[in-house]
């Protein structure tokens, strides 16, 4: 069950970026000529990026609602488990409700114990600003440390957090030339912060959006540097947010999770209670 909810989380992790990305076109031939200069040039396409997310609909969400479906895999190898899923995110304070939808024969519910045949609204797991938990229909339990460790590490680095580092003293932005992504060209963007952590975006050359973000970080029991991605694409229009359909995950370059987006909207209204770890699976809050 432990693997299950670190390879669920992985998914919805990736979920994070539900708000940027968009599909490139046709493939440049030739890098800009930026010379010394590489912070100017490197802040001016992260504006553009900004901009072509959607500027300030992309800065105002408040909170979004999307559904579709996932795939998770193990060791690079895909789980044979047909996975809906809903989500709710706010904004501010920080949280995601994400429910886990299985079907039919999946082996999810019969791991469970729960009868197969139809739709099964199994598992949410609700992510909040300093804390990670489970609810399914025994009630509600936190997830183990090292997932909300790997929460809160991936909140830390999302495209949302990163572009605010770029307003705090000390941070370094540097462009790091082209490279192709999924037969793309793309441009590397490094922002660095002040505590000396780095992420890098990298930024499709036609249209500006961004179709990969990466990070380092050390792994605490073996102490070497693992390597953290999400690639983006099939971009749609909502809100006058560009948001990718498509999130993919990796982990040292192995598939670790990937979410397909049916639909998504912005700024709805969200009853704040959902939110609520001790909130029952069913959605409605316990009665007093």
């Amino acid at each position: 069950m432990r693997v299950l909810q670190g390879m669920v989380l992985s998914v919805m992790l990736a979920a994070a970026a539900a708000s940027a990305g968009a599909q490139a076109s046709a493939i440049q031939s030739a890098q800009p000529n930026v010379g010394a200069d590489t912070d100017a040039h490197g802040r001016e396409l992260i504006e553009k990026m900004i901009q072509a997310m959607g500027g300030d609909a992309w800065r105002g969400r408040r909170n979004w609602k999307s559904n579709g479906n996932f795939g998770i895999f193990y060791k690079g190898k895909p789980n044979d488990a047909a996975l809906k899923f809903e989500e709710l995110h706010q904004v501010e304070p920080y949280a995601t409700r994400f429910l886990v939808i299985t079907h039919m024969g999946s082996g999810l519910p019969a791991l469970l114990g729960i009868p197969v045949g139809t739709d099964h609204k199994d598992i949410v797991q609700l992510l909040t600003s300093d804390n990670a938990y489970e609810i399914t229909y025994r009630g509600k339990s936190e997830l183990p440390k090292n997932i909300v460790t790997e929460q809160l590490r991936q909140r830390a680095h999302s495209i949302d957090a990163v572009l605010g580092w770029i307003k705090q003293p000390g941070t370094l932005i540097s462009y790091e030339g082209s490279a192709i992504v999924a037969r793309r060209l793309a441009e590397r963007v490094s922002i660095t912060n002040a505590t000396n952590d780095s992420v890098t975006i990298e930024v499709d050359a036609n249209t500006h959006l961004p179709v990969s973000r990466e990070f380092q970080y050390r792994d605490a029991e073996f102490k070497d540097l693992d390597l953290d991605r999400e690639e983006y694409d099939n971009y749609q229009l909502r809100e006058g947010v560009m948001t990718p359909f498509t999130v993919t995950r990796y982990k040292n370059g192995d598939m670790v999770g990937q979410r397909f987006i049916a639909d998504i909207h912005y700024n709805l209204a969200i009853d704040p209670a959902l939110f609520n770890p001790d909130v029952p699976l069913s959605g409605k809050p316990p009665k007093k």
